[in-house]
């Protein structure tokens, strides 16, 4: 089988065609080439719904796919697939019932759930399943979730909204209309921010930038430790694009971290593929009541 799957950012939209052999076995899922498209936030729902219509058609002429399978920032009912939520990083999308309205579109089998959820899904599932795992996911903001043994259903997966905890009280407004949210600080787009330089590869290999580093890295140690305090897991993921630089940064943070006690830190395995293998593996294995 083959699946359509739509990763949906704040910036842009990746799209990849999923071929299924195996639907339990998620090591056995082969991903296509990655297509990018904007995202176009800043012209609104329509311009977005546009753009995501657009690569979803795609994926089907191309590659004959027989489902959708959709990961999304924003807070996605997990069984009905409606965007429950979402910042103005996705203007119009709070109240938006995503899943159905791309049923109706294609009329196909479609699933839809959070991005940062689809990550943890896909980081879990590849890695041990009988873990309790909290997933974080360095992107335009900070994803976060988690994901406990069992069946994957409701139960199973929880969107833990980590990017919206207050780090500074009076610090940057946060398109969630808080101040001081860790996503503001810890996130590609606080790096750029703070550094002024659209290449985060040298934060951390010029001198320059040693504080904005240091700064970076001493809020990321307060959300993992919030993590680890407030659900006990057994390892922390972290994820995103960011990692996908992680010899630049893993060893200096780790040792800035430190103890983590009896939970693992660890990076994500899957870097940017995380969010649509999740949504596959989710699409295929996931149980829900009205997707």
């Amino acid at each position: 089988m083959k699946i359509a799957c739509i990763d949906v950012g704040g910036t842009t939209i990746k799209s990849a065609a999923v071929t299924v052999e195996n639907p339990s076995d998620l090591k056995s899922y082969k991903l296509g080439a990655f297509s990018f498209v904007p995202t176009e936030a800043n012209r609104g729902f329509d311009r977005i719904r546009e753009n995501i219509h657009s690569s979803i058609a795609a994926l089907i002429k191309k590659h004959g796919c027989e489902r959708i399978a959709i990961a999304t920032a924003g807070t996605v009912d997990w069984d009905s697939g409606k965007v429950t939520y979402a910042t103005d990083a996705l203007p119009g999308f709070t109240g938006y019932d995503f899943c159905r309205d791309v049923k109706e579109t294609f009329s196909l089998s479609s699933t839809v759930i959070n991005d940062a959820t689809a990550a943890a899904v896909a980081e879990h599932y590849c890695g041990n399943p009988e873990s309790r795992d909290v997933v974080l996911t360095l992107g335009t903001g900070l994803g976060s979730a988690l994901v406990k043994p069992g069946i994957l259903d409701r139960n199973c997966v929880e969107d833990l909204h980590l990017g919206h905890i207050v780090l500074h009280k009076d610090g940057y407004i946060c398109k969630c209309g808080n101040q001081g949210c860790a996503e503001q600080y810890v996130s590609a787009s606080a790096l750029k921010r703070d550094s002024g330089q659209n290449d985060i590869s040298l934060v951390f290999t010029r001198k320059e930038y040693a504080k904005v580093k240091a700064d970076f890295f001493n809020n990321m140690r307060a959300v993992v430790r919030f993590a680890i305090e407030n659900y006990n897991p057994d390892d922390v993921v972290i994820g995103g694009g960011v990692v996908e630089i992680k010899k630049l940064w893993w060893n200096d943070f780790t040792a800035v971290c430190g103890n983590c006690g009896r939970t693992t830190l660890r990076p994500a395995v899957l870097a940017n593929k995380a969010g649509v293998l999740g949504a596959a593996y989710s699409a295929m294995c996931g149980k829900f009541d009205n997707q």
